[in-house]
């Protein structure tokens, strides 16, 4: 019984298959126009999807995150123009976080309050998308609020937040020292 369902089932795909090539090599010229739009169409299809994928992304960010920001001496990190920004600016200071999480919002709410006291701006790098690759690539714990300083890409300096006694005096002061790293560097 088993045989004869194989036996159908072969004789039937042959049959298919002989009638798909009866239909190619009678119609050549529009086969090979219709696979030629169909590999277009795939391929647009495909770089569509890829792109979109990352727009949205981008979007979500901006509007979910970047426009809670506590002052304008923060300023936000593009999605996926974060590692450049880093690597091409001079010098850069730069915050990751996640986003919602209590540290951050710590770090927000003591911003809010003392934001008379910061004397630089600095990024934003919400670790949202891709934080397993962001944490290897810049060293840190995910989930910890961490500030480094760039210089020509290189990190120079670096704290986190639970590094810092009483946050709440001391949180602001060590962000306005971030980009002296050779002077702390000279006092050890």
């Amino acid at each position: 019984m088993i045989r004869w369902w194989k036996k159908t089932l072969i004789g039937k795909l042959k049959a298919a298959w002989q009638r798909f090539a009866d239909i190619i090599f009678a119609n050549k010229k529009t086969s090979i126009i219709s696979t030629i739009l169909g590999l277009f169409f795939i391929v647009g299809l495909t770089f569509f999807a890829l792109t979109m994928n990352t727009k949205i992304r981008a979007s979500q960010i901006s509007s979910l995150i970047y426009e809670s920001l506590p002052t304008q001496k923060v300023m936000p990190l593009s999605y996926n123009q974060g590692d450049e920004a880093i690597i091409e600016t001079k010098a850069i200071s730069v915050m990751f976080a996640k986003p919602n999480r209590s540290d951050t919002n710590q770090v927000w709410e003591i911003i809010d309050q003392k934001n008379d006291e910061l004397n630089r701006n600095f990024y934003y790098y919400p670790i949202v998308y891709r934080s397993n690759e962001t944490a290897q690539r810049y060293n840190l714990d995910p989930n910890e609020v961490t500030l480094i300083f760039f210089q020509n890409g290189e990190e120079k300096n670096r704290f986190t937040l639970r590094s810092i006694e009483d946050p709440e005096e001391n949180f602001i002061p060590e962000l306005n020292r971030l980009p002296m790293w050779n002077i702390q560097s000279q006092d050890d």
